[in-house]
């Protein structure tokens, strides 16, 4: 079955409920609308893509996302500041339009499958995806100026919010009926090449950023003289080098370079039992932090110590990558003994990283990965740090004006009680007329 539709979403960003809500409701419309292109007839429906709904426990997250966007029919992205701050929406925005430009190629026609909804208002569309229109003068000078998030918060089975949801599964029934884009083969969103054309060129790294590697490794001293490997440790653990048979620098140094030619100033230190401190420090001075942690070292004090403290913490704008070598990446006794070691040391990030396509923390990762890993995980802490700082002073302005004028009401209409086919209104009362979208977002959306 090929999905109807793949909905791409920033996925960070609090509860999915609201997201849920319309996806639903976006489903039972496709419905009725191929029941009537059909006259009645029921016809296979491909399951529209949804990561929470759509993956399985225990289903490999990656293989899963990649076999929908590779044979969805049409990608429907909710656009919002966060999206286009999310190099993973930004990897499947582009190899969505991979396969719109190669059937394009192909056919010689345009499909138009890539569908955006403005979900929240976008000051700034970054120039990669500036080429899509958004702007829909049908679906009302509501949508153009609050976006459907808030239409649907102030009143959830409203005629305004039902008359944007048709509108929407129409365009998709148009795209996925007549167009069929071609199917893409071998699709991987993890690579260094699946980057896509956002975050933008203005929200990327500048001279002047700031990047810290802290770094968790054994010496040559300290090193248990059993090592399988005892070329790899030097006289600090800013020397630890596990790739050391392809590459002659030390991990940091490598990653330093690496960081410096994105525009980053960087430092490196030794994790030590005043890791949150300094990771705390860090945040404060809007620096991104990566900390290069090595399996083995990770129980020894005191990195075991300062390794589970931030394991029991948050601490935004802040990766942990924890390499490996080819013999750790296997199916021997070091293998083990390193995911052993992995979990052991930071068992809640690796629990958190099992449903995230992204995590932040990074395992396993050996010579030839490590390079896209950081990129990866900077850029994602990076613009994590962003919204936290952005959130901070969001919250600070509105303890100012905790007394002041509340936002405007939307002009929405009351829903008439005949209409059928979409999911019921998750609040099972309705919302007053006197009710700001703020106060009933904080009911529907806790």
């Amino acid at each position: 079955m090929e999905p109807y539709f793949f909905l791409s979403y920033a996925r960070r960003r609090g509860p999915r409920v609201l997201v849920k809500r319309f996806y639903d409701d976006l489903c039972a419309e496709l419905r009725q609308e191929i029941r009537r292109l059909h006259k009645g007839k029921e016809v296979p429906f491909g399951r529209p893509f949804l990561d929470v709904q759509s993956i399985q426990v225990g289903q490999d997250w990656n293989a899963a996302l990649c076999d929908a966007l590779a044979h969805c029919r049409t990608m429907l992205a909710l656009y919002t500041p966060d999206y286009f701050r999310s190099d993973f929406c930004g990897r499947e925005w582009k190899a969505f339009e991979d396969r719109q430009r190669s059937h394009r190629e192909v056919t010689g026609v345009d499909a138009k499958a890539l569908i955006p909804v403005l979900w929240e208002p976008v000051q700034n569309i970054p120039s990669g995806a500036a080429h899509i229109q958004y702007d829909n003068f049908d679906f009302g000078e509501n949508y153009a100026r609050w976006g459907l998030r808030r239409i649907l918060v102030a009143d959830p089975g409203g005629e305004e919010y039902r008359r944007i949801v048709n509108l929407i599964a129409h365009q998709i029934l148009v795209a996925a009926e007549h167009f069929r884009i071609l199917p893409a083969n071998g699709l991987d969103l993890t690579g260094r090449e699946a980057a896509g054309p956002f975050p933008s060129a203005a929200e990327r790294a500048e001279p002047g950023s700031h990047a810290l590697l802290l770094v968790a490794a054994r010496t040559s001293a300290n090193a248990h003289r059993a090592s399988p490997d005892p070329g790899c440790h030097g006289d600090s653990p800013t020397d630890w080098n596990p790739y050391h048979t392809e590459c002659p620098e030390p991990l940091a140094r490598r990653a330093s370079l690496l960081l410096e030619e994105r525009g980053f100033t960087v430092r490196a230190e030794i994790v030590s039992d005043v890791l949150g401190a300094t990771l705390d420090e860090a945040r404060g001075q809007g620096q991104v932090a990566v900390l290069l942690v090595e399996a083995a070292a990770a129980a020894d004090e005191p990195f075991g110590r300062a390794l589970r403290a931030y394991d029991r913490s948050n601490h935004p704008g802040s990766a942990a990558i924890v390499p490996c070598d080819p013999e750790e990446a296997g199916d021997g006794a070091r293998s083990k003994a390193y995911w052993e070691a992995v979990r052991g040391a930071l068992p809640l990030n690796w629990a958190k990283g099992a449903g995230d396509p992204l995590p932040l923390l990074q395992s396993g990762i050996g010579s030839d990965q490590f390079d896209g890993a950081l990129h990866a995980v900077v850029a994602k802490a990076q613009n994590q740090l962003v919204s936290f700082l952005e959130t901070l002073k969001l919250n600070s302005l509105e303890m100012s004006r905790i007394t002041s004028t509340s936002l405007p009401v939307l002009s929405t209409v009351a829903a008439p009680r005949s209409r059928t086919g979409l999911a019921p209104p998750i609040a099972a009362r309705r919302a007053s007329s006197h009710l700001m979208p703020y106060e009933k977002e904080q009911e529907d959306d806790p």
